[in-house]
């Protein structure tokens, strides 16, 4: 649809660090930008944020599309370009695609594309149509038919919809290193999500070692803009909810790799697209695709290449720079890294000394900037808050059931 644009703009759901460094690469080009995100979000204090808007207090998932519609008349920002971060979010915007893009121009493609990456099942099934090597995975029809799985451990068990089960459990999969486990922690994930949403994967050795991508922004499946990068650390050591240091390295295959799995659905808009690396096997194998931002987009920009303003030139249909990847540029979370590397010193798979040399060379910090310093600043506060809210919330549920067992 034609939007009348009153000026050039974006909106991007969420306050936090992935949304704020995408916000100052827009606003370098002169674009402005809303965000909707909580009460403690860094993006708030932010001089390249030209609105903050407070996530409403309760708001449920179905209630989201008409809160933006509400937002975009209130706030003048009808015709903005939208930009999801998480997958929950992705997942509304395809699903309530036509009534969006009444008042947004989206960044999202329709539901039956996104469907693929947003369960597992799918993303496995498109990579074995096309050819590309993943790990051994399986999914059960129930409890019962563990005792006869012929597996090698240790294994992992991950959820085919990340957000069903993260939401409830804060993990993203379980290592199960014998049979008792694998039935235990199956146990838990069922009490979570359906049976059939529950996966068993091989266990690849050395997961913290062995991490990779490929990002960019695709058209039709081809990399308009991209770059392969090394995923070094993360929080937690075996799976981390976010990547702590990434480095940019040269590796055409996951190029190729990625671009042969986007081609098969003629995929257009954002995509980080992961790999493992099989020691065992030497190869590549797929673990999941982000069609969305990802957590260290900002390495692409300290890299060479502008790819929240190149998605946003390319939804309008804008003349975008390309950009030369600096490789070796390396990208670092410094408070989650620290936490990451403190746990590798204490596995014993990285010592201090290994840890500082490698902050050397051409290091960027997210959230850090000489000429937006609040954020940086007050991210640490603002970490503390939300952990004192979480305690406190906590705190009084157990204070509750106390009570109420009590009165039993």
């Amino acid at each position: 649809m034609n939007h009348t644009h009153e000026s050039l703009g974006a909106v991007i759901m969420g306050g936090g660090f992935v949304s704020l460094e995408a916000a100052r690469n827009l606003d370098k080009h002169g674009i402005r930008v809303c965000i909707l995100g909580s009460a403690t979000s860094v993006a708030r204090f932010s001089r390249s944020v030209d609105r903050f808007v407070k996530w409403p207090r309760g708001l449920k998932d179905e209630e989201l599309p008409d809160f933006l519609v509400a937002m975009a008349e209130k706030y003048h920002i009808r015709g903005w370009v939208l930009f999801p971060l998480s997958d929950e979010h992705s997942r509304i915007f395809t699903q309530h695609g036509a009534r969006l893009a009444e008042y947004f121009v989206l960044t999202t493609p329709p539901w039956e594309t996104f469907s693929f990456f947003y369960d597992k099942r799918l993303t496995y099934s498109l990579a074995q149509k096309v050819g590309i090597h993943m790990p051994h995975s399986c999914v059960l029809g129930n409890i019962d038919q563990l005792a006869s799985l012929d597996v090698e451990f240790p294994v992992v068990l991950k959820p085919a919809i990340t957000s069903h089960f993260t939401q409830t459990s804060n993990r993203k999969a379980y290592r199960a290193d014998d049979r008792y486990e694998l039935q235990k922690f199956y146990g838990v994930m069922s009490q979570v999500i359906p049976y059939s949403e529950i996966i068993v994967q091989d266990f690849l050795p050395e997961p913290s070692k062995n991490l990779f991508s490929f990002a960019g922004y695709y058209r039709q499946g081809e990399p308009v803009v991209g770059l392969s990068v090394k995923r070094t650390r993360q929080f937690p050591m075996d799976f981390g909810r976010q990547s702590s240091f990434v480095v940019a390295v040269e590796l055409p295959e996951l190029r190729e790799l990625a671009s042969q799995l986007l081609r098969a659905i003629h995929y257009t808009g954002l995509a980080e697209v992961e790999f493992m690396w099989n020691v065992k096997r030497a190869r590549f194998e797929l673990l999941e695709v982000n069609a969305r931002f990802w957590a260290w987009h900002g390495l692409a920009v300290a890299a060479g290449l502008d790819i929240p303003y190149v998605a946003f030139a390319e939804t309008l249909g804008l003349n975008s720079p390309i950009g030369t990847v600096r490789q070796g540029t390396k990208w670092v979370r410094p408070w989650t890294d620290v936490r990451a590397a403190a746990q590798e010193i204490l596995s014993g798979t990285l010592s201090i000394r290994q840890y500082l040399i490698s902050l050397r060379g051409k290091t960027v910090f997210s959230l850090f900037s000489l000429s937006d310093p609040l954020p940086f600043i007050a991210e640490p506060l603002l970490l503390l808050l939300n952990r004192l809210k979480r305690w406190t919330s906590k705190l009084r549920r157990s204070l509750y059931l106390q009570r109420f067992t009590s009165r039993r």
